[in-house]
């Protein structure tokens, strides 16, 4: 048996999780043409196996997605199986100088359902806040994510992020 300081990971069905997932070395690939367009179609695809995903940013090494799952195996084999397809592709379309794309894990933060919703506020404005974080790029011109989803279905209010804050 293992001996590990780490406590034990915290897992619930039926939640809400923010998570992140990193290329192997922080290797910046994620924004090659064609890349995102296709991280995309498969957060879709294999997103469409979640209760929900609710938002989504590609950003130069890493993903930031929520979603809502109904068991935590469910999640599980869903970055099991996106990350195992997009490997392949990333491959094809960047050519990258590395053997691994994606880091081995993920992070995940477990949303805390509360009255007041701050959690899942804090952490949906901070994924679609990461363009302008990382490269400048304010959130309502960052072509990779879901604002305008997440805006059409309540996630997050019409005048979040207005553009003169980013100037």
């Amino acid at each position: 048996m293992k001996i590990t300081n780490k406590p034990p990971r915290f897992k619930q069905d039926n939640a809400v999780y923010f998570l992140t997932f990193c290329t192997y070395g922080k290797a910046k690939i994620l924004l090659h043409p064609c890349v995102p367009e296709m991280l995309i179609e498969n957060l879709r695809f294999y997103g469409a196996r979640l209760k929900d995903l609710i938002a989504y940013t590609i950003m130069l090494d890493h993903i930031h997605a929520m979603a809502e799952i109904t068991e935590i195996k469910i999640l599980s084999a869903f970055l099991r199986d996106y990350k195992k397809r997009t490997s392949r592709k990333v491959r094809e379309l960047a050519k990258p100088e590395i053997r691994f794309i994606w880091q081995r894990g993920t992070q995940d933060h477990y949303i805390r359902p509360c009255a007041s919703q701050k959690d899942f506020d804090n952490h949906i404005r901070y994924l679609f806040s990461n363009s302008w974080k990382h490269l400048h790029i304010s959130p309502r011109a960052f072509p990779y994510h879901n604002l305008d989803e997440a805006i059409v279905r309540g996630f997050i209010p019409a005048d979040a992020f207005p553009a003169d804050a980013y100037q």
